[in-house]
């Protein structure tokens, strides 16, 4: 069993987004728990995730099929990114779960201290206007605003993915989360940017950062079955 404890640290504010708008009148809203409180769910980062791992395995040499139009439907054959995060046919060795508030510690101590559901923490927004593709300027009418959970402090989310991988499989997800800059809305505005730290186990063992960058050396060779 491969573990990969993972830490985001968001420099700038982030809006993940949600359907629900639970406590807030702003047009984008963002995903919170019950009690109220921002987390990033699995389902966000595995999209992403897989996004730039198909880039690196690919700048690599290792065969990735086209997901937009082809995807492994053998799981003896399947490429080594869908033997990773799965395909609608093939089932993904890496298990994902929602990444949770934890940092800073005063508010980590806030969201342990609330245990009423009504007790949401406040929230702020953020003012932005639609731009016209096609005349490249402001649209009348189409002014909205985005929520931001305490905007100017940096906020981290930690979790654990765990999965059967190879020390090429793990490499290959570290590569990916290191090389994500961002997640979502707002990017281009300066919203969600992100640095990450990991710490990567086989069977116990640490895998460090030489012990990854040697697998990721080496001649690519067909995804275990």
């Amino acid at each position: 069993m491969t573990t990969i404890d993972l830490t985001l640290t968001f420099e700038t504010p982030l809006n993940i987004g949600s359907g629900a708008q639970r406590g807030t009148l702003a047009d984008r809203a963002m995903i919170k728990d019950d009690r109220g409180w921002p987390y990033v769910p699995a389902s966000a980062l595995k999209g992403r995730l897989r996004h730039a791992v198909e880039q690196i395995a690919a700048g690599l040499g290792d065969s990735v099929c086209d997901t937009h139009r082809n995807m492994c439907r053998d799981e003896a054959r399947a490429c080594r990114v869908c033997c990773i995060f799965g395909a609608p046919w093939i089932p993904g060795r890496l298990r994902f779960e929602r990444l949770t508030l934890s940092g800073p510690q005063e508010l980590v101590e806030l969201l342990e201290a609330r245990t009423s559901k009504q007790q949401y923490p406040p929230t702020a927004h953020r003012y932005g206007v639609a731009i016209s593709r096609r005349r490249g300027v402001a649209e009348e009418n189409l002014l909205f605003t985005t929520e931001l959970f305490e905007p100017g402090t940096p906020l981290e989310f930690s979790g654990t993915l765990r999965g059967d991988l190879s020390v090429r499989d793990a490499a290959l997800v570290v590569a990916g989360l290191r090389s994500l800059p961002a997640l979502g809305r707002g990017k281009s505005g300066g919203l969600g940017w992100v640095t990450t730290e990991v710490v990567v186990k086989g069977d116990g063992e640490i895998w460090n950062d030489a012990t990854l960058r040697a697998a990721l050396t080496e001649e690519p060779e067909e995804a275990d079955a």
